[in-house]
């Protein structure tokens, strides 16, 4: 009896999850995540990663969004770009949150700037579903970001991303949502 219940179990579990991928639905808020894994190898088909920045966990009790303690953070380098791709429903009516900190900013507060966007398409063919761009944000503060957008035919596959460009500067990020409205 034990064996079938753990089996229903399972499968009432498995199926929830693929409801929610298919929905489009994506939460992570990185709190049961180990520290130090690196975001983009440890979740496959999750996150990825533009050029040579790696993004791993960190810990600090309170010092995430919303005080909670863990979040990603970039190394420094250049060009740091945390990405997720999502295939979306045409017509569907979707919201991208993210926060983001930026710290080790050492005064220089054009280093802090960095984008959240919402875009489909490739290299000169790209459409914009939303942007935030950020121009010497408050370093070592948490500024959420919220981005809605409606998908169109054609451009189903979007790409997700916050990108900062300046070297030695980190780029924190937490709450990454994408929710079906």
């Amino acid at each position: 009896m034990m064996n079938k219940l753990h089996i229903a179990m399972i499968a009432i579990f498995a199926g929830l999850l693929s409801m929610n991928a298919q929905n489009g639905n994506f939460k992570q808020d990185f709190e049961a995540l180990e520290k130090g894994a690196d975001v983009t190898k440890l979740q496959k088909k999750k996150f990825a990663s533009w050029g040579k920045a790696k993004f791993t966990v960190s810990e600090e009790k309170g010092k995430g969004n919303g005080d909670s303690n863990k979040f990603v953070s970039s190394d420094g380098a250049e060009n740091a770009t945390l990405v997720v791709y999502k295939d979306l429903e045409v017509g569907t009516t979707y919201v991208f949150s993210v926060a983001v900190k930026m710290t080790n900013v050492n005064g220089k507060a054009t280093k802090a700037n960095y984008a959240v966007k919402a875009t489909s398409g490739k290299k000169g063919d790209i459409h914009t579903y939303g942007q935030d761009k950020m121009v010497e944000p408050k370093a070592n503060k948490w500024k959420e970001h919220k981005l809605e957008f409606t998908v169109i035919e054609g451009r189903e596959k979007v790409t997700l991303t916050i990108y900062r460009w300046a070297k030695d500067v980190t780029l924190n990020v937490d709450d990454f949502k994408l929710i079906k409205k």
